[in-house]
């Protein structure tokens, strides 16, 4: 499966359009390289509710990106790991946006972590393994700390 910026920027549009927040752009030095995070928001001050699609997709994701952070930390990520690790991350999201049953505003807070790990997916299928886990591991620990998700721990990148 390929990721590109047409994907994203497609994903974004609807998430704006569909009423989310304004993404602030948040910038984040990480070993030489910047990364731009999503601000969203909390449900007047509580995590959001997901459903069981949401959980098990992104469970798959953070469990495929610990797995890989050592050869990732270490330059050791070959580009068809890379590419393999881009296309499971692609399943996921795949996976999710097709079973997706939120409701309206969890959906748009959704949408712009989902369209985060797109854009990190594109980096790892391109090469840029650095940016895409980044982009990904940032959009993951986001994800945890504004949805309901029993047991989510962080990823440190």
């Amino acid at each position: 499966m390929q990721f590109g910026k047409p994907v994203t920027a497609l994903a974004l549009t609807l998430a704006l359009a569909l009423g989310a927040p304004a993404m602030a752009a948040q910038s984040h030095d990480h070993g030489g390289h910047e990364a731009t995070v999503a601000a969203l928001v909390l449900d007047e001050g509580a995590k959001w509710q997901g459903d069981q699609n949401m959980i098990d997709g992104m469970t798959a994701i953070r469990t495929v990106m610990a797995a890989n952070l050592d050869a990732i930390h270490a330059n050791a990520l070959t580009p068809a790991q890379a590419g393999d690790l881009a296309a499971e991350v692609g399943r996921q999201l795949d996976f999710m946006i097709e079973n997706c049953d939120l409701e309206p505003a969890a959906d748009e807070q959704f949408h712009l972590v989902l369209a985060q790990v797109m854009d990190g997916a594109s980096a790892l299928e391109a090469g840029d393994v650095e940016t895409g886990a980044a982009a990904i591991v940032q959009a993951l620990n986001a994800y945890g700390a504004h949805f309901e998700h029993p047991g989510w721990e962080p990823l440190a990148h």
